[in-house]
């Protein structure tokens, strides 16, 4: 979009909210969507409106998503392991193991990933339930580390279909 576009659109929202009725498009989700610069959502959002849609999603949207599956089916995998593996998991892991119980977050301050993270649970309401999913970690080691993990996880997920992850899986992943 242009940017006289965003602005038509914006006084387009503005019109619809003062109007009497339920709009069928959320003018405060498009509004959301531009001034967050995430004009990818609206293909996401809106999948019976035939937009001109590129063949694939921004790369920095693809690997936020990949980050936080990966964060959340770790966490959700081991929840179900046995206490006893549990344990065996945090004592091989020592202080990775961390992130396990809560996603540490992007940095906030270096990359982009925060912003979409954010756009993904407050507005698309993807990943609401991970914990942490919106945190900013303060760190530029984050995504570099994610990135290491993924290497790893993502062969592990073209195989696993609707299978569990295994402690030494976790293991594998969270050691990367």
């Amino acid at each position: 979009m242009t940017d006289g576009e965003k602005l038509i659109v914006l006084m387009l929202t503005d019109i619809s909210k003062r109007l009497k009725g339920e709009p069928d498009i959320d003018p405060k989700f498009v509004e959301q969507t531009i001034y967050a610069n995430q004009l990818w959502g609206f293909d996401w959002e809106f999948t019976g409106i035939p937009f001109e849609r590129s063949d694939e999603d921004p790369p920095v949207v693809m690997e936020t998503v990949d980050i936080l599956e990966m964060f959340s089916l770790t966490m959700f995998h081991f929840k179900e392991l046995p206490q006893s593996e549990q344990e065996h998991v945090r004592t091989e892991l020592g202080y990775s193991a961390h992130g396990l119980d809560k996603f540490p977050g992007f940095d906030g301050n270096n990359d982009e990933h925060i912003g979409v993270a954010r756009y993904l649970v407050e507005q698309l309401k993807r990943f609401k339930d991970l914990p942490g999913a919106t945190a900013n970690s303060h760190t530029q080691t984050s995504l570099p580390r994610y990135r290491k993990m993924l290497s790893v996880y993502l062969p592990m997920r073209e195989k696993l279909g609707s299978g569990r992850l295994t402690s030494k899986q976790i293991i594998e992943i969270f050691s990367a």
